[in-house]
């Protein structure tokens, strides 16, 4: 297993496996998640169609969506239940004024790390409290979400959901939570078993290397349990095969990709400015962030350096892309590939995504920093490139 900090996709040849084994387990997700919940997602989809809310997704989207809100009520509705007004304010306010970034969010971050610290409950005690499906709660866990913020896209998709409850009956309302944490129950116990192998590292990363991020800006996202890292997988998988048709049809394809991918460290890499990020200068053959630019000038498609995940749909290059009819490809370490891809469908523009075999990034997950890597098989896949 190569470079496992908290995941690897890798055995000692390539991943190959895993993308067939996330895809045979997607088809189970969906084939039993239906039996469990169609009804939901079948009024769910419905509401939307009647109340116009958005342009109606696909209801496995929503069905993954189910499956989102009873996995984050089961890791985090405890924690929600003990945060006060007051500090969720302050951590609202401080993740807002990061998201605006410029010089104020160096300051943002430090006083996150501080207040997450004492006021998220982040500890990694399994035998936390999970709270009675009910409404109210349901309220709690989204304010305690958006506190954090490191669940900026999740939350927007949740308080559709909130608002589709909020018009139920509360027995009804009630009934349907209790529906969502029955089936990530289930998602937790299957998804350890057919994905398991892949995240082998995770709880020895919470136990003996997160206690070192307390009173950091990651603390929460670093603290990710294994669970969340299925989710993001066959997330991933889902949104590929919905957003399929849409991204071929597309005339400009741009991939973005990490700079943990570059062979050279940052400060040292010349890579250069542009309008979507960094452009590589093909500085290095050997570095697969310049093979993969070479393969994009051979290919017609264009790859693109984002320094980080938040500046990857920036103020900038959204309106550069919005004006064009733009596919994404969206390569990321695992916990970060959903939030990107309804970050890409809040712009119209249809995305893939390609996982990070292993992450390795200095600031999260190692401490001296590994240079990452991609299956170039399912890269070249999701490109649709002929051989």
């Amino acid at each position: 297993m190569k470079c496992a900090v908290t995941y690897s996709l890798s055995d000692d040849n390539n991943s190959d496996c895993y993308y067939h084994d996330i895809a045979v387990f997607t088809d189970e997700f969906l084939i039993e998640g239906y039996k469990l919940a169609s009804s939901v997602i079948d009024t769910y989809y419905n509401y939307i169609l009647d109340s116009n809310t958005e342009t109606a997704s696909s209801t496995d989207e929503y069905l993954f969506e189910f499956l989102m809100l009873g996995t984050l009520w089961q890791v985090y509705s405890g924690d929600a239940f003990g945060l006060e007004d007051n500090p969720r304010q302050l951590l609202k306010g401080l993740s807002e004024l990061r998201q605006r970034g410029g010089y104020l969010k160096p300051g943002a971050d430090f006083l996150r790390g501080i207040f997450a610290t004492l006021f998220l409950s982040p500890d990694l005690d399994d035998n936390l409290f999970v709270l009675e499906p009910d409404i109210a709660h349901f309220d709690k866990l989204i304010n305690w979400l958006e506190a954090t913020g490191e669940f900026n896209q999740e939350v927007s998709r949740l308080k559709l959901w909130q608002q589709f409850l909020n018009n139920q009956p509360h027995d009804i309302s009630s009934d349907y939570l209790a529906t969502s944490i029955t089936l990530a129950a289930w998602f937790e116990i299957i998804s350890s078993e057919r994905l398991g192998k892949y995240t082998p590292n995770v709880e020895y990363f919470l136990n003996h290397v997160r206690p070192s991020h307390y009173w950091r800006e990651d603390i929460i996202f670093s603290g990710r349990r294994r669970v969340e890292y299925h989710l993001n997988m066959i997330g991933a998988e889902i949104m590929n095969r919905t957003n399929r048709q849409e991204f071929l049809k597309t005339r400009f394809k741009a991939v973005l990709l990490p700079s943990c991918m570059c062979i050279k460290p940052e400060g040292q890499c010349p890579a250069q400015k542009c309008s979507k990020g960094l452009g590589c200068v093909l500085c290095t053959p050997s570095c697969k962030v310049s093979q993969l630019t070479k393969l994009g000038q051979d290919n017609g498609f264009g790859v693109f350096i984002i320094t980080h995940e938040s500046s990857a749909f920036s103020e900038d290059s959204n309106n550069d892309m919005a004006n064009e009819t733009v596919g994404i490809v969206g390569i990321a370490c695992i916990l970060n590939l959903i939030s990107g891809g309804w970050k890409a469908k809040k712009l119209g523009l249809p995305a893939q995504c390609v996982l990070l075999d292993y992450c390795g990034c200095k600031k999260h997950w190692h401490n001296k920093g590994l240079v990452t890597d991609i299956n170039m098989n399912q890269f070249i896949k999701i490109m649709g490139i002929e051989n």
